[in-house]
C-alpha cells in the first residue's frame, strides 16, 4: 500500500452508531483443526478469552478465491473464544481468524475499544493458533478490516443524499424513491482492495421494529512476498479511516460529531 507523504489521522466520534467491527487474517494454506489443536489455543488465551464455544457460521476466508471446508472425518469447523472484557470475540477456523467486536444492547456492555485492542487480540491469537500447531503454520496471505454502522433513518428518507458524499453518490439513483441496496467494490492499486455497502435493512431493537441501513465499509490486503503482517494491517487500518471520511458527507460528520486528530 502506497502511503509515502500521507499523515496518519485518527477519526473521533462522538455519536457514531458503530454496531461492528472485525479485523481479518487469512492464511496460505488450511490447517486441519482438531481438538487438541483447539483445546491448546484455548489454554493460551485463557487470561483474556476464558470461554470456548462452537461456532455459529463459517467465516469466509478474504482474498481466498475457493476456501478448503473441513469434510473429513474428526476434523472440526472452528471455535469461538468468548469472555474478553472489552466485549472482543475471536473466531479460529482453518484458513481465518477473526477478531471481532459487536455492539451489545445491555447497559453493562463494553464500548468499542478501537483499533489497537483489536489488533493485538487478533495477533495473539494467531501466535497461539502457531505455538498450537507446534510452530508449523503457514504464511499470512490477506489481511483485512471492516466496519458496520446502523443507521436508524426511515426507508423513505434520502439517505444517500443526506449521508454520502459526492465521492458515494450514483448519479443513476439520485432521484430514487428508496435505496434498497447499492454496492461498489474495487482494487486501487496491486494489492488493496476497498468495498463500501449500503443496504436497506429492518432491526429488532427490543420489542421495537426499526427501519434503516447498514453501512459497511472494509478494506483488505494481499501481501506481497516479504511484507510484515503487521504492518500491512495498521496501513490497511489507516486507508480504511481515510477511505470513510470520504465517503459521508458533511451532515454525516456533523452529526457524528467527528474529529480529526493528526498523529505523529
Amino acid at each position: 500500500m502506497n502511503t509515502e507523504g500521507a499523515q496518519a489521522v485518527r477519526l473521533d466520534f462522538g455519536n457514531l452508531p458503530l454496531v461492528e467491527t472485525a479485523v481479518r487474517v487469512s492464511l496460505e494454506r488450511p490447517v486441519k483443526l482438531t481438538y487438541v489443536i483447539i483445546n491448546r489455543v484455548a489454554d493460551q488465551l485463557r487470561d483474556r478469552f476464558p470461554d470456548l464455544q462452537e461456532p455459529g457460521a463459517l467465516e469466509r476466508p478474504p482474498g481466498i478465491e475457493q476456501p478448503s471446508l473441513p469434510l473429513a472425518p474428526g476434523q472440526l469447523l472452528g471455535a469461538v473464544y468468548t469472555g474478553n472484557k472489552d466485549g472482543i470475540v475471536l473466531t479460529l477456523q482453518g484458513q481465518v481468524i477473526v477478531a471481532r467486536w459487536l455492539k451489545q444492547i445491555r447497559e453493562d456492555a463494553a464500548e468499542y475499544p478501537r483499533f489497537a485492542v483489536l489488533r493485538d487480540a487478533v495477533w495473539q491469537a494467531v501466535d497461539a493458533f502457531r505455538d498450537a500447531c507446534g510452530g508449523q503454520l503457514s504464511g499470512i496471505v490477506v489481511v483485512n478490516m471492516s466496519y458496520v454502522n446502523f443507521l436508524g433513518v426511515g426507508h423513505s428518507e434520502p439517505v444517500l443524499a443526506r449521508y454520502f458524499s459526492d465521492l458515494a453518490q450514483i448519479k443513476a439513483a439520485k432521484d430514487a424513491r428508496q435505496i434498497h441496496k447499492v454496492e461498489v467494490s474495487w482494487r486501487e492499486s496491486e494489492s488493496v482492495d476497498l468495498r463500501y455497502n449500503l443496504e436497506q435493512v429492518t432491526a429488532q431493537v427490543g420489542d421495537e421494529t426499526v427501519e434503516g441501513y447498514r453501512i459497511t465499509t472494509a478494506a483488505g490486503s494481499r501481501l506481497a512476498e516479504g511484507t510484515e503482517p503487521k504492518q500491512a494491517l495498521v496501513q490497511v487500518h489507516q486507508r480504511l479511516q481515510v477511505f470513510f471520511r470520504s465517503l459521508i458527507s458533511d451532515y454525516a460528520k456533523e452529526e457524528w460529531q467527528l474529529k480529526e486528530v493528526t498523529l505523529g
